[in-house]
């Protein structure tokens, strides 16, 4: 099953922010791991994730982003990544000592985007999962622009299953469809258009994981790009080759949380 769209209450504190809000995972040695949602996501996906970081020891935090999740109804169609970047630095701030940003597919490019506002030495590291790419990345490729002026709608029930799952259709689907929120479509094309750079100097000396979905969107995440961002940050890369691309739900959540667990330990822990 996929959770509730507010996180559940056991061991969750909500920390509200100017825009977004914060939710706060069990206390645990070592810098917190800050998840930040992809398009159309609230804090809700990651509470697979939290939940194992818990276990493990480690503390964690989801954000919610503006207009996302519990703050569904508040967004606006010009709403840009440097403004969830913003949503994202505030959270981190909120911590009390630097976190290490875990960012999901948009999420990806709102946590290095944050992380240069953070630096130096407000940040711990950067974890990447299914990362949509930096625009000064070689290579990187451009999917075509969406209508700005209104919010995006969902992606309907097919393509929620074939670009976000992997073509799977789980029992849970129209549920899982159902808590995606609209999004902004300015947000959208800043990533599409590749617009929007990160600079790996000004990012140098953190430590950078890129986990990769195995049966990703090949039109997001052509063969090979995710390996390029791990390369452009100077960071490591993993691969899941059995794993869609939200593999924070279902049955890769465990499987997806254990790689950013021991990487968590092997790279930021034993620092």
């Amino acid at each position: 099953m996929i959770p509730a769209e507010a996180l559940s209450p056991h061991g969750t504190r909500r920390v509200a922010l100017g825009q977004g809000a914060l939710f706060l995972r069990a206390d645990g040695a070592g810098p917190t791991l800050l998840c930040i949602p992809g398009a159309y996501h609230g804090a809700w996906c990651y509470e697979a994730w939290l939940d194992a970081f818990a276990a493990a020891g480690i503390a964690s935090a989801a954000l919610e982003k503006r207009g996302h999740g519990t703050l569904r109804g508040r967004l606006d169609p010009m709403t840009g990544i440097d403004d969830f970047a913003a949503d994202a630095a505030e959270a981190a701030a909120a911590l009390g000592a630097p976190p290490v940003l875990v960012g999901h597919s948009l999420g990806a490019l709102i946590a290095m985007r944050a992380a240069q506002r953070l630096m130096p030495g407000g940040v711990s590291g950067l974890v990447l999962v299914a990362p949509s790419p930096p625009g000064n990345l070689p290579g990187a490729a451009k999917v075509p622009l969406v209508p700005e002026g209104a919010l995006r709608p969902p992606p309907d029930l097919a393509t929620t299953a074939e670009r976000f799952l992997g073509g799977d259709t789980p029992e849970w689907l129209p549920e899982y469809q159902r808590k995606l929120s609209p999004e902004s479509p300015r947000a959208m094309n800043e990533r599409y258009d590749l617009r929007l750079p990160v600079d790996p100097a000004h990012l140098a000396g953190l430590p950078v994981f890129v986990l990769e979905a195995g049966r990703d969107d090949a039109a997001r995440h052509p063969p090979g790009q995710d390996a390029a961002i791990a390369a452009f940050l100077g960071g490591t890369h993993a691969l899941l080759p059995d794993a869609p691309h939200c593999f924070m739900l279902g049955d890769w959540a465990a499987e997806s949380a254990a790689a950013v667990i021991a990487w968590y330990r092997a790279a930021v822990a034993s620092g």
